[in-house]
């Protein structure tokens, strides 16, 4: 089947210093749930099996299995501000590529802002299938959960160094 492209972005507010009843997530306690996240996204996501290497110059290998797909990852980052992940499937020789990038915004002082910006081919589906609509709710809800997930461990106090 033949592949297409697929280009999404959207944008999850993380906190509001205008509301007093959520706790406020810092900078610093954002980048380390991102980053949490980014070196184990099994623990935001129990489908998951993933392996990282070291960080070396801001940059680390991740293996992840999720049913019988696997794929390997390069994961590159500048602190406190995005990570741009770009995988490949070892399927077959006309694997699918897929990239991503995982950006903090914050247009004033505390208003915490994180865009999730996505690229990659996706196969044909059957017939009446939108497969690009599937895959852009399904980002969506993982990343809204993810910030839900790192909002709940700041207030916990739970999030581990990386």
């Amino acid at each position: 089947m033949k592949n297409s492209p697929l280009e999404f972005e959207h944008i999850v507010q993380v906190n509001d210093p205008l509301d007093r009843v959520n706790i406020s997530v810092k900078r610093k306690e954002l980048w380390d749930g991102l980053l949490l996240r980014a070196r184990r996204p099994d623990r935001f996501n129990d489908a998951l099996i993933c392996e990282s290497s070291e960080i070396v110059d801001n940059c680390f290998e991740r293996r992840t299995e999720a049913g019988d797909q696997v794929f390997t990852e390069i994961v590159t980052f500048k602190p406190e501000e995005s990570i741009i992940t770009k995988s490949s499937w070892e399927v077959d020789a006309d694997s699918n590529h897929a990239e991503s990038l995982t950006q903090i915004e914050e247009p004033e002082p505390n208003f915490l802002f994180v865009r999730f910006r996505y690229k990659r081919d996706i196969p044909e589906g059957p017939s009446g299938v939108d497969i690009a609509q599937y895959l852009k709710s399904a980002y969506v809800q993982l990343d809204s959960e993810a910030i839900s997930k790192i909002r709940m461990m700041v207030e916990q106090r739970s999030i581990p160094n990386n």
